[in-house]
């Protein structure tokens, strides 16, 4: 990386730095060191950063603006700049070490693992390698006739499947791309007995396994191992669930509280203990929700029949009603009738041919008994 790049905060410092030239908010060295009206030194980019957030100092927390930050004196300024640091790229390999103020001549100029433009192309290769012919440019393997730039040749070269390769075990050489399957099957090769995870401590080479195997204890024993470890397994995963459990029904304690003292048989009593209690609590539950639906299915019976004998009541009124309605519309009719038969008003009894007799009158009655007879209920 170039010096554009590096994060002065995040330097490898060759030696310990006092805690006076620390930066109260990033704890590294100062960086562009600025002091304030209440006597605090920070880091320029560090104390913006935090008033920007709160107009307080991050130390003492008296108020404070932009106004009263100023450049801290030149002497602290070249105390953190004279600290020797490490080369930002050491990890790839620079050695170099210098105080931080030469550090941006160095990447600038003379160190060999920073990028810079390739000569030969656009592409961008280390400073060490850019003098040389653009190692960018394809060339082809003599070995398995593969286009790879030239500046990857030598990494090429460990793993180019063209040539060839030695087994570690027998010396054997064969073709690379083959070699990892024939040490597969390498008499050779030492291994484990198939039965190491079941606790056979024995290893040697492959031609000597049939051998072994013939005598193995563990071999013979493989099936009954297998399903105890098989029931083992399936323990330890039910005894984590039980542990579970209990730490969710148990109440926690304070760390300075827990009573070292209990065993785990105190612990399970305890625990069957708060089981039964629980218990208890919902069987009193179910009890109680069992008689508030009785008392509720009460409320609705009672609730149903007082609505019943409403409704009968008021059926019974509707019937009244239309009965009464009934008989003033008969009468109605009735009387209207009785007045077609008399005739008009102005005739009189003089219109009339013959006076009325006597036992027609009794015989036939008058007509406003019969009609009174005919419209009583």
């Amino acid at each position: 990386m170039d010096f554009s790049e590096v994060d002065l905060h995040s330097l490898n410092y060759l030696s310990p730095v006092d805690h006076n030239l620390c930066c109260p908010i990033c704890r590294s060295p100062l960086v562009d060191p600025v002091y304030t009206s209440c006597l605090h030194t920070f880091c320029s980019s560090c104390i913006t950063r935090a008033l920007e957030r709160s107009q307080t100092c991050p130390v003492d927390r008296s108020i404070l603006s932009p106004d009263d930050v100023s450049p801290a004196p030149i002497m602290i300024a070249n105390l953190v700049n004279e600290l020797a640091v490490l080369c930002p790229n050491s990890e790839l390999g620079c050695p170099f070490t210098c105080a931080r103020y030469l550090l941006e001549g160095h990447l600038n100029q003379d160190c060999d693992f920073v990028y810079v433009d390739c000569r030969g192309c656009d592409d961008r290769v280390l400073r060490r390698d850019a003098g040389k012919e653009c190692l960018h440019q394809l060339q082809e393997c003599p070995n398995c006739f593969e286009q790879v730039r030239k500046m990857d040749l030598e990494a090429h070269d460990k793993e180019c499947p063209g040539l060839q390769g030695t087994c570690q075990h027998c010396g054997a050489e064969f073709m690379r791309p083959h070699i990892k399957e024939h040490e597969l099957s390498c008499d050779e090769a030492t291994i484990s007995c198939t039965s190491s995870s079941l606790g056979c401590p024995w290893t040697g080479r492959r031609r000597e396994l049939s051998s072994h195997q013939t005598a193995c204890p563990f071999t013979f024993l493989r099936p009954v191992l297998q399903s105890h470890a098989e029931r083992i397994t399936k323990l330890e995963l039910e005894n984590r669930t039980l542990r579970k459990k209990i730490d969710l029904l148990t109440p926690r304690k304070p760390q300075n509280e827990v009573d070292e003292s209990l065993s785990f048989d105190d612990q399970a009593y305890q625990l069957l203990t708060e089981q039964e209690h629980i218990r208890q609590d919902m069987d009193r539950l179910s009890a109680t929700l069992g008689e508030l639906e009785i008392k509720q299915g009460m409320l609705l019976m009672n609730e149903s029949l007082r609505t019943k004998e409403e409704l009968a009541g008021i059926r019974a009124a509707i019937n009244g009603i239309r009965m009464q309605i009934h008989w003033l519309l008969t009468a109605r009719v009735h009387g209207g009738e009785h007045r077609h038969h008399m005739g008009p008003a102005g005739a009189g009894p003089a219109s009339s041919s013959a006076q009325p007799r006597a036992g027609d009158d009794a015989n036939n009655g008058r007509p406003s008994d019969s009609v009174g007879q005919g419209v009583k209920l």
